[in-house]
């Protein structure tokens, strides 16, 4: 008997493909949306160079990291780590985390939850355009969003 899917929208992506956009120095390309899972989770390809970051903060989301290629020096809290290809960084809730690219390419998967994120990162590559980034748009994304810079 085959199973039946009950999903309503399920979903097949071949390497490559998704919805890309720009945040700041990061490519995000979505893979699973939250729209996909009944607003329980999304998932984004990341690919930036040498030296893209994300400084110290937190936030209501929680946001999983697989490394597919490259290695990113990842904070979460006060543990200090460098990781590589293979390698997961679960970032809770509400705990301080940052990461740094420090191979001259990284790919990095990322599962994120509750959908709040998803409008985060939609919006930010959105309204966040120039680097340095307008102080006064991040304010106003980190209080829509409470988002916590360090």
């Amino acid at each position: 008997m085959t199973p039946k899917l009950t999903h309503p929208n399920p979903n097949i992506l071949v390497s490559g493909e998704g919805e890309s956009h720009q945040l700041l120095t990061h490519t995000v390309v979505w893979k699973i949306t939250t729209e996909d899972t009944n607003s329980r989770y999304a998932m984004f390809e990341m690919t930036d160079t040498v030296g893209g970051s994300a400084p110290a903060h937190n936030h209501p989301w929680e946001e999983t990291f697989y490394i597919l290629e490259g290695e990113l020096d990842i904070q979460i809290g006060d543990r200090y780590a460098t990781i590589g290809a293979g390698a997961v960084a679960h970032f809770p809730a509400n705990v301080v985390h940052a990461f740094k690219i420090v191979s001259p390419v990284a790919r990095v998967l990322i599962v994120v939850s509750p959908t709040i994120a998803e409008a985060f990162y939609r919006e930010a590559g959105a309204r966040i355009t120039s680097f340095p980034p307008d102080p006064i748009v991040v304010q106003e994304m980190c209080e829509k969003y409470n988002l916590q810079p360090q």
